[in-house]
């Protein structure tokens, strides 16, 4: 038997008509995207999909998708349809690259699993190529050539699915963590440094930044510190604040925030950590004890904001470079 060459892209295959079930392509693609936004990347199989479906057997899906990789395609395609482009470029290039570039990272944190996928299948969608041809026909307009067009359009998405792999991965990885309290982070950030978490030692930037994640973790709900008494500030009832003006413990008043941020992004840090303080407040003063659900939607918003800004903050510095380069 000859070689028939390999399978065409599911765009181009005909959905076949529907069965008794009364379910087609788009069903079966709904489904999985639900599946993968509840579960991950992992949780997609073709056998969860089915069962989400109702679907007697997993290989009754393949009449439809052809393969796992032909679901993945279009999953990711279905993503990038929420992704808004102009029809044509416009005179405000670099506006309009933020915007589209800001939309696809808002996608992807709807869709945690689409920056791990995109990186197994090629997003060639018609959805995919329609933000690519936009980002390709911008910087022709501005008289680029097609291979500095393309390097460009790749560094961009680069930029953009980068970001968001690392903030899917650290969002799974708090998940795994949620019940951890703060007195196991302080013991592991401990061991972890050991005699070096001290601002006498050779990383003095590092240790304030540490100082700032574990304030941050106190400042969540209040949460009891290695006395067994509930402390704001992180420090025990009779701890007493050193030369610096922080307890002893590494917690304190965030004076991290600062160093590693700037501008937006350190606004946005400190309203993050205010976020679950001022919840927690308004309850004590009501005699009630503080709502850790109301804490947390509080710090998730904060935090979702401080997120943003700081992929606007790259996203701006990385628009620079190519500016300079332009001129």
């Amino acid at each position: 038997m000859g070689d028939q060459g390999p399978t065409p892209p599911i765009w181009l295959l005909p959905e076949p008509p529907e069965r008794g079930w009364g379910l087609g392509r788009v069903d079966i693609v709904n489904a999985a995207v639900r599946l993968a936004d509840h579960g991950g990347a992992e949780a997609l199989t073709m056998r969860a999909v089915a069962k989400e479906l109702g679907a007697s057997t997993p290989m009754s899906l393949y009449r439809y998708v052809h393969s796992k990789d032909g679901l993945v395609d279009l999953m990711l395609d279905l993503a990038n349809a929420e992704v808004r482009t102009p029809e044509v470029p416009g005179e405000d290039w670099r506006g309009e690259l933020t915007a589209v570039a800001v939309d696809t990272w808002a996608m992807t944190k709807r869709h945690p699993w689409y920056a791990r996928l995109v990186h197994q299948r090629p997003p060639a969608g018609p959805n995919a190529s329609r933000r690519t041809e936009f980002v390709l026909a911008t910087f022709d307009r501005l008289g680029q050539d097609l291979a500095s067009a393309l390097g460009y359009a790749r560094l961009l998405d680069g930029y953009v699915t980068g970001q968001a792999l690392q903030w899917a991965e650290e969002r799974a990885m708090w998940q795994r963590n949620a019940f951890v309290d703060v007195v196991d982070v302080q013991r592991q950030a401990r061991a972890w440094f050991g005699d070096v978490v001290s601002e006498d030692g050779p990383y003095p930037l590092l240790v304030r930044v540490l100082e700032s994640f574990l304030a941050e973790r106190h400042d969540a709900a209040g949460e009891t510190d290695e006395t067994g008494e509930v402390s704001a500030d992180g420090g025990g009832p009779d701890a007493e604040p050193d030369s610096s003006g922080r307890v002893a413990g590494m917690q304190g008043a965030r004076p991290g925030a600062e160093a590693v941020g700037a501008g937006r992004v350190a606004e946005a840090d400190r309203e993050s950590a205010a976020a679950g303080r001022a919840v927690g407040s308004d309850q004590a003063v009501s005699g009630r004890a503080p709502d850790a659900h109301a804490v947390a939607d509080a710090r998730n918003v904060a935090e979702a904001a401080a997120e943003d800004a700081q992929f606007e903050l790259g996203l701006e510095c990385l628009l620079d470079g190519i500016a300079a380069r332009l001129r």
